[in-house]
């Protein structure tokens, strides 16, 4: 029987990798475009050379002038994309290593899907840092946590930076000996200010008569009046109005719904009144309220009064009043104690021992007494007033202080508390915003790697590993069929050892870089330097001195 004639749809494969590429095909296969794409800011038209000459490499590499390549364009071109992307992976995370302590507390930024930083749009981060490329940086040295250790430390002491300390004072009353402190800060609240409005002739109101009202922080609010039956807001605006009527009392009650609605008052009506309450307490909410009638005036005002602020510390304790402190130190005034140490004529340029020039002839020896004498004499003094002089002690348990003796009556009248209220660790404290910056690996301000700023030697490692990775997409399609029939024979396909060569150069690629980049940490930098130092040093040991001949 004579072999049969075969005559197949196709005598080649759908896709076989051609012998170079073409850049016009490069954006539209890769998947990011974080390089290919003219409105990425990381685009360069250097990547869409490389792109294009990687097919050629990974051509040869694989032999496709002897045996097609059952690859397209684009897959090359994605492997050539994931391939620059994980090199400045690789690379960004050896940087985070070598210097993530110095950039704790520093501006972070904020990212898009692209991990690439965002100069507009989300600004719940600390900085945008657009385009500064962080992690090309040569970072100067930061004690980093230690120096937030230190800082906690020192802090319990007095010395450096940690909680705001706060100071309240507390009345001395006669006879009474032991003072709830915590208690009695927790009672400390600053006051909002509260103004009012009268309607106090309806007749006269007329519509587009206006009432303007300076918030606390300085936003005007300006309600406006609508004709009888017209429209009443209740909604957050600055720009209400209230409807009129022939009553005072429903005008009144129209205003303090429009003005309700404002999250920046509190209104309520009574009667024809409409008393308005700023919602922030403290002395910014001391405003004007500015009325305008067209006619005769059919409304009065009491302008924002009695707002005061006591101390920062209440807005601190404002969200939990149980809050509790920690109590730092317990004291009290008295009369500056200069004269004490020096007499009427002391101070610094003081020539003799704490007596003035003028007090000797001028045959008398003097001695020089530096300043930081006197002032170590001055510490000395007041540290003896207060051990062994005050008239009072005191014990402190659970924030409740005891006096002793029981106060009476000519003794001091306040007595002050120096205090500091513990924050949430994630906290920020007065001008200290660090708690907002970097914290980890996450939040470091690093982007992908600009492709213009990777030299040759990252170029090298780009090409093998998007071969290995072309490598392994070979050997997924070629694992498809094991074999291939054909008429008296078949043909075994090397899928599977394409996969196992692939993923196995990518590992071996990896681990290359992984250890090249351990041995350049700056810590390791240094240690060679110390080694190449102390080498030098024994070599210059060994030279002999030049025996000088004058």
């Amino acid at each position: 029987m004579s072999a049969p004639t075969l005559t197949p749809a196709s005598t080649s494969s759908k896709s076989i990798l051609p012998a170079t590429g073409s850049a016009g095909n490069v954006n539209k296969s890769v998947p990011y475009k974080v390089y290919s794409d003219t409105s990425s800011g990381l685009f360069d038209s250097n990547f869409l050379s490389g792109a294009i000459s990687q097919v050629t490499y990974v051509f040869r590499k694989l032999g496709g002038d002897v045996l097609d390549i059952e690859l397209s364009t684009a897959n090359v071109y994605s492997a050539y994309e994931e391939a620059v992307l994980e090199y400045s992976y690789i690379l960004n995370i050896h940087q985070a290593n070598n210097s993530l302590s110095s950039y704790l507390g520093h501006s972070t930024g904020s990212f898009d899907h692209l991990g690439q930083l965002k100069s507009t749009g989300d600004t719940t981060l600390s900085s945008s840092l657009a385009g500064s490329h962080a992690a090309l940086k040569f970072p100067k040295f930061d004690f980093g946590y230690a120096r937030r250790a230190t800082e906690a430390v020192a802090a319990e002491i007095g010395l450096g930076r940690g909680n705001i300390e706060y100071s309240a004072s507390i009345d001395v009353k006669n006879g009474v000996q032991d003072y709830d402190l915590q208690q009695i800060i927790e009672d400390k609240e600053n006051t909002p200010a509260t103004g009012s409005v009268t309607i106090s002739d309806a007749s006269e109101l007329s519509a587009d008569d206006t009432i303007a009202i300076t918030a606390f922080d300085g936003t005007v609010i300006t309600a406006t009046a609508t004709a009888i039956g017209g429209a009443t807001t209740s909604t957050d605006t600055n720009s209400p109005t209230f409807a009129l009527h022939a009553s005072a009392g429903t005008i009144a009650t129209n205003l303090a719904t429009a003005l309700n609605g404002n999250s920046k008052l509190v209104a309520t009506a009574a009667d024809s009144t409409v008393t308005v309450i700023q919602s922030t307490a403290g002395g910014a909410g001391n405003t004007t309220i500015t009325l305008t009638d067209s006619g005769t005036a059919g409304m009065t005002k009491v302008d924002f009064a009695n707002g005061s602020t006591l101390s920062p510390f209440v807005a601190k304790m404002a969200g939990n009043k149980k809050k509790k402190i920690i109590v730092k130190q317990v004291f009290y005034k008295t009369p500056q104690a200069m004269w004490r140490f020096y007499g009427y004529y002391g101070g610094l340029n003081v020539v003799g021992n704490l007596h003035n020039y003028g007090q000797f002839s001028d045959t008398s020896t003097f001695e020089l007494i530096p300043a930081w004498q006197n002032k170590l004499q001055a510490k000395a003094f007041e540290d003896a007033i207060y051990t062994r002089m005050s008239h009072f002690s005191y014990e402190l348990k659970d924030n409740k202080l005891r006096l002793f003796p029981i106060p009476y009556s000519g003794g001091p009248t306040k007595m002050w508390v120096k205090f500091s209220i513990p924050s949430e660790p994630w906290e920020t404290d007065g001008t200290d915003t660090s708690a907002d910056g970097v914290s980890n690996m996450n939040n470091l301000p690093f982007a992908n790697l600009p492709f213009r700023s990777i030299n040759s030697i990252g170029k090298q490692w780009i090409r093998r590993f998007a071969l290995a990775l072309c490598k392994e997409m070979l050997g997924q399609v070629r694992s498809k069929f094991a074999t291939v029939p054909i008429p008296g024979e078949s043909v075994t396909l090397n899928g599977s050892e394409l996969i196992s060569q692939g993923r196995e150069e990518q590992d071996k690629l990896r681990t290359e870089l992984k250890e090249t980049l351990t041995e350049m940490t700056y810590t390791k930098l240094a240690q060679t330097d110390s080694e190449l130092m102390e080498a030098t040093t024994k070599i210059q040991e060994k030279v002999p001195l030049t025996v000088f001949v004058g």
